[in-house]
């Protein structure tokens, strides 16, 4: 089975070239500011070859975060995940959140301290794990001199829950793929730092 992996797109997703595969998945920040939003991107999903999709917000989606039920409403081509667990076709269990640490106002965001609240809701018996933002250390710098901004408590988590697959985006600069013992990170961004549109879409085969 072939996933097309990528998160990222601000408002550029028509630009994307999206190629034929069984499964997409987005890992964030469409850019849902208003309901016209949601529905632009919902429009171009039904435009999309895949028959499932699955899709998660990030910290520049204010709407999904002020209005969670018009997002499952209107999101009709695909299915919308807020911390919670969906079965794949192919029968591998995938868990997705929106949340990433706190950093000045965004949506989605949970302070340091107690974001792991969040991710003790994470079954351990997951394939995949689903998330905007990367754990601390992997694939989560943007700018070298800022250093590594991924989530500690994640990078915790991610001991105790061991997925196959950790697909996250949110820190456009690291994007690619990092496989560490048995799980394999994927930054699946395709938005550069100055936000230009310079990576494609992730594809694997699981």
């Amino acid at each position: 089975m072939k996933i097309c992996l990528l998160g990222d797109t601000h408002t550029q997703h028509w630009n994307v070239k999206i190629p034929e595969t069984d499964i997409l998945i987005f890992a964030g920040d469409a850019e849902f500011r208003s309901v016209f939003d949601v529905l632009d991107f919902n429009i171009w999903l039904g435009t999309l070859p895949q028959k499932f999709i699955y899709c998660i917000a990030g910290n520049h989606d204010f709407y999904a975060q002020k209005r969670h039920d018009e997002i499952c409403k209107f999101l009709t081509n695909a299915t919308y995940l807020e911390n919670e667990l969906v079965t794949l076709p192919n029968k591998m269990q995938m868990w997705g959140s929106p949340i990433t640490p706190q950093f000045l106002d965004w949506a989605f965001m949970s302070d340091r301290n107690t974001i792991h609240e969040y991710w003790n809701k994470i079954p351990k018996d997951i394939d995949i794990l689903l998330t905007h933002g990367p754990a601390y250390g992997i694939l989560d710098i943007g700018i070298k001199k800022h250093g590594h901004l991924g989530c500690t408590e994640l990078a915790k988590t991610l001991k105790r829950v061991k997925p196959k697959y950790h697909i996250f985006g949110h820190i456009h600069g690291s994007y690619g793929i990092k496989k560490i013992d048995d799980t394999t990170f994927i930054n699946c961004s395709v938005l550069n730092e100055e936000y230009k549109l310079i990576n494609k879409p992730i594809i694997i085969t699981i």
